[in-house]
């Protein structure tokens, strides 16, 4: 089945000039606008800005769209769905461009967009199928500062904040930027004639809400002790284990998240996280078990002399070098390039490891996917050794408080994106 029925030329475009915080302005104005579109002279397509990337991360509101574009895969009208699906999951994006054989973009696939078309498929498996168990989750009364932190240090956009054993919200990381503006406009006074996306004063000149409220430091300490409770989107929406994957996709649909806590009937306490990725995933398995490993290998007509195993064993290598991370799942990636050297291709090999620490990559390239596989795995070693030797804990805890407060400026620096 191919994706022309999922790709659409509804989307929002920019060109590389565009500055950041105009784009923060449209993110904070659509909330369920995952990515945009970057692009250049004559329309000539230049790749994407996703809203984890802007918000994720601190940036200089008068940067330029072009420092922070990321450039995903694409893919043609007639791509395969479960390729499609591969490609977000390995590209950690959830909407990818779609261009003609001439390069031109004629428009993007969405991953909602992309599992509505097959929801009447996803029945075939259940939750206990792909949910995350042993998933780390923050506590009604943690301070807004932890939960930040707990977010930034594992790669997440969202954690479930569980009361004792009872799941009671989901906090992500959109919640936490759009309470942030909100509350810095409750806060502020000034003037009140414009107004940005959430209502708040803006300035005639740069479109930036503006006050009396004092310095921006005050805010940021006070928003940083918040309690988890006044962030939260609660009740928590949750799915027992065996229900259908078509019943939890349709459910995040009713609810508008992009995912679900995992609670058994029998049982009181939360057992995992599902999440639109993880519905993703699933569609790219072919139903043999050795697909459903913990190493996901992507191109496997690229292996030459090397196999599937040899690559298990390498990850589980790198896994047992460090006592303190888990690897809990791998994705490794062969392309190939036009140029060949005595019949052997060019071949680009990426890694990403998603671990308890963060997620880690390396990429290599070289003759033949087997060197450049070790190049890769490497490279990617080598990334995880030099975060495990990084400086001491208190200095970390420094540099993290530093970083949250630095983040929670870039958040009260909103615009309209008008």
């Amino acid at each position: 089945m191919d994706i022309a029925d999922a790709v659409t030329t509804e989307y929002v475009d920019v060109n590389p000039g565009t500055r950041l915080g105009k784009i923060r302005g449209i993110f904070d104005g659509d909330q369920t606008l995952e990515a945009i579109v970057v692009r250049g002279e004559s329309d000539k397509f230049e790749g994407i800005v996703t809203r984890k990337d802007l918000v994720s991360s601190h940036h200089d509101p008068e940067a330029k769209v072009r420092s922070v574009v990321r450039h995903p895969p694409t893919v043609a009208r007639d791509e395969d769905v479960r390729e499609t699906a591969r490609l977000m999951v390995e590209g950690q994006v959830k909407m990818l461009p779609v261009l003609d054989d001439d390069g031109v973009l004629r428009g993007v696939v969405n991953a909602k967009d992309l599992l509505e078309m097959v929801q009447d498929n996803l029945g075939a498996l259940d939750v206990s199928d792909v949910y995350t168990e042993d998933v780390v989750s923050v506590e009604p009364d943690t301070v807004l500062g932890k939960v930040i932190h707990t977010i930034r240090t594992h790669k997440f956009t969202r954690v479930p904040v569980i009361d004792g054993t009872d799941a009671v919200g989901m906090i992500s990381l959109y919640d936490l930027v759009d309470f942030t503006t909100r509350k810095m406009t409750q806060e502020q006074g000034g003037n009140n004639n414009a107004t940005d996306s959430f209502g708040g004063g803006v300035s005639k000149s740069q479109g930036r809400t503006h006050g009396g409220w004092g310095e921006r430091s005050g805010l940021e300490a006070t928003m940083t002790n918040l309690p988890a409770r006044d962030v939260m989107n609660s009740p928590a929406a949750t799915i027992p284990l065996d229900a259908g994957l078509d019943e939890a996709f349709a459910k995040m649909q009713d609810h508008g998240y992009s995912s679900l806590i995992v609670v058994p009937e029998e049982f009181e306490s939360p057992a995992g996280i599902v999440t639109i990725t993880d519905l993703l995933r699933a569609l790219t398995w072919t139903g043999d078990q050795e697909q459903r490993s913990d190493v996901q290998v992507f191109g496997v007509d690229l292996l030459d002399v090397l196999s599937r195993e040899e690559i298990v064993e390498r990850i589980d290598e790198i896994d047992g070098k460090y006592k303190d991370m888990d690897i809990l799942e791998a994705n490794v990636r062969f392309h190939k390039h036009k140029e060949q050297h005595r019949g052997t291709p060019f071949v680009r090999c990426t890694i990403r490891l998603f671990t308890d620490e963060g997620l880690f990559s390396g990429t290599g390239e070289e003759y033949g996917a087997q060197a450049a596989f070790k190049n890769a795995a490497d490279i990617v070693e080598r990334n995880a050794l030099d975060d495990k030797e990084r400086e001491s804990p208190r200095h970390q805890m420094e540099q993290e408080r530093e970083r949250t407060a630095e983040l929670v400026e870039w958040w009260t620096t909103t615009e309209t994106s008008s």
